[in-house]
């Protein structure tokens, strides 16, 4: 049988039929289409089978193997998408002989570049004609332009060495935050209008920017609309990168009857962000129904008699009777407020309708004779915005040792509301062998027959600082330390509360350590990254023994991370002095 131009598979089934040995068939193919119509040391070279031999360099005339990778440039272009990406690479062979890699290895390690070509199976030949896929994939990191090379060892004569050059810049992921988020407005009487400042802040990574180009309100006929910006659309650089680049506008609430709109469910409304990363809603909220409604018991509190160094408490119990969320802010008046006096919490979560919460008046006596104060409750009641409740106890002498109280102010702008303001110091007393008593150590254990000390700040800006020193029995020397934790001068708080994307309320809660889950040291990461101005801070501490005052000195901070020893607090003989 001629088999000379029949097809390889029809060659391969005759010989399967007539028992031909592999020579025979080698012999006899001389038809194919591709590589793969030949067996395996054969190649098909003008619909014909030849041996792979026959292209090595030495035995074609003139042979000269060319290497030509597609691209010439691998660039993975400018992107904000920290997903992997790929790129397929051909490294192709345009000459007329066998070209044979030696080997292809990044220029430089590169955590994000990955070869999955480089450094296997080597050396690899490429026949003429032929081409090999190279793979790279590249992982955004950092937020920074890249470069690097693949270089390629092969036998092309001109190009022995070639360096393919690689090229990506992640320049980062925006991130739209809106504040506060919900936009809560809270009871508004039906007739009336609720206004809520929205803040818009790119807290993206690098310098990717995010463009708003509308917004708006859904359902589009409800009781909320927003006040259009003039600026839209309004492109925001990472607030890290742009301390300005803020966008903010007015959202309204005006309810049209009584009771909940949409139903009677807490979400009543969505602002819907149109940006170039697609659409972002918000979550709007209101209540015309039933406003909050407080009631407090007792509206007197008498803590009797505190002996030196004790601490004595009472409940007071705050119902909200309405419907609405109560929020509840609390100060301490009178003309010179005792720091004998506190609350826990400080920092009060609003509290549902038809619930209640407790907080405690606490009395630490450091004094004889009367310690009085009024409590001031904040209220978002619209019948009773303020409610006071005098606090009094009386402070006796005990038969225990002396008392110290160690009060310390900072300069920090206003001391009764929280402001733009947000520079921080803190106090430590250490005792004779080292251990501390501070705000990350409240009230240590571990003290023994040196006393018992406890620390406490006050809302809404953590000053005044003070330590008390209760029942030390041993005579030594304690040092009181401040600690310069925060120089941001100037910093409004809208800037702040738009990076974390919170109300400016809750920042302040965070703050003066309420229980929202931001951990204190992403907030001074991100007050370090975009506070406006900075500056130095008086300190000044106090000392009282037994309510005496026995020591005044003062010192200044200069910047962030600054300290300092104020004073030496000496027990000797029983009696506390400050040399």
């Amino acid at each position: 049988m001629n088999t000379s131009t029949l097809p390889l598979a029809l060659v391969a089934a005759v010989c399967a039929l007539t028992a031909c040995d592999r020579t025979q068939q080698v012999s006899m193919i001389t038809y194919c289409r591709a590589d793969v119509d030949c067996p395996g040391a054969y190649l098909c070279e003008n619909f014909e089978c030849v041996p792979k031999n026959a292209k090595t360099c030495e035995n074609v005339n003139d042979g000269t193997p060319i290497l030509q990778p597609t691209p010439h440039t691998v660039d993975f272009g400018t992107t904000t998408s920290n997903a992997p990406v790929e790129k397929k690479i051909l490294l192709s062979n345009i000459g007329n002989c066998t070209l044979t890699l030696f080997e292809t290895t990044l220029a430089k390690a590169d955590a994000g570049l990955d070869c999955e070509f480089c450094g296997s199976n080597f050396p690899k030949e490429v026949f003429p004609g032929r081409n090999v896929e190279l793979t790279l994939k590249w992982t955004p990191g950092e937020p920074v332009p890249q470069a690097n090379e693949v270089r390629i060892l092969s036998d092309d004569k001109e190009y022995p060495t070639f360096r393919l050059p690689v090229r990506a810049n992640y320049i980062g992921s925006p991130n739209l935050t809106a504040a506060p988020n919900p936009v809560d407005f809270g009871y508004v009487a039906v007739g009336r209008q609720g206004k809520r400042n929205v803040t818009l802040t790119n807290r993206g990574t690098g310098t990717a920017p995010i463009t708003i180009s509308a917004i708006t309100v859904d359902p589009p006929m409800s009781d909320f609309e927003v006040v259009q910006p003039m600026t839209l659309p309004r492109t925001l650089r990472p607030i890290t990168r742009d301390s300005e680049a803020l966008l903010s506008f007015e959202a309204r609430f005006t309810p049209r009857s009584a009771g909940m709109p949409d139903g009677g469910g807490d979400t009543l409304g969505t602002l819907v962000l149109a940006t170039s990363e697609g659409e972002i809603r918000v979550p709007m909220q209101g209540n015309s129904a039933t406003p909050p409604r407080a009631t407090v018991t007792p509206m007197m509190v008498n803590l009797g008699d505190v002996r030196l160094g004790t601490t004595v408490s009472r409940p007071i119990t705050i119902n909200n009777e309405g419907g609405a969320p109560l929020t509840v802010r609390t100060t301490w008046g009178g003309t010179r407020p005792s720091t004998d006096l506190s609350i826990a919490p400080q920092a009060i979560p609003n509290i549902a309708g038809g619930t209640f919460t407790e907080i405690q008046v606490v009395a630490t006596a450091t004094a004889e004779g009367p310690i009085t104060g009024l409590l001031v409750l904040n209220l978002n009641d619209p019948a009773r915005p303020n409610i006071t409740i005098p606090v009094m106890a009386n402070g006796v002498t005990g038969p225990g040792p002396e008392v110290v109280k160690i009060e310390m102010t900072y300069d920090n702008g206003s001391d009764n509301a929280f402001d733009n303001d947000v520079r921080d110091v803190d106090m430590t007393l250490e005792h004779p062998f080292g251990y501390v008593c501070n705000k990350r150590n409240p009230n240590p254990m571990n003290w023994g027959s040196y006393g018992q000390p406890s620390w406490l700040a006050f809302a809404p800006k953590e000053e005044p600082e003070r330590i008390i020193l209760a029942d030390a029995r041993t005579d030594g020397t304690y040092k009181v330390q401040v600690t310069y934790q925060q120089d941001c001068k100037s910093l409004p708080t809208a800037l702040l509360a738009g990076i974390l994307g919170i109300s400016v309320d809750v920042l302040v809660d965070i703050l003066t350590g309420g229980a929202v889950p931001i951990p204190g040291q992403d907030v001074g990461r991100l007050i370090e990254q975009v506070c406006l101005s900075r500056g130095g801070s008086a300190v000044g501490v106090k000392v009282y023994v037994n309510g005496m005052l026995i020591a005044e000195k003062s010192t200044s901070l200069g910047r962030r991370g600054d300290s300092a020893y104020v004073l030496d607090l000496v027990r000797r003989n029983g009696t506390f002095s400050v040399p």
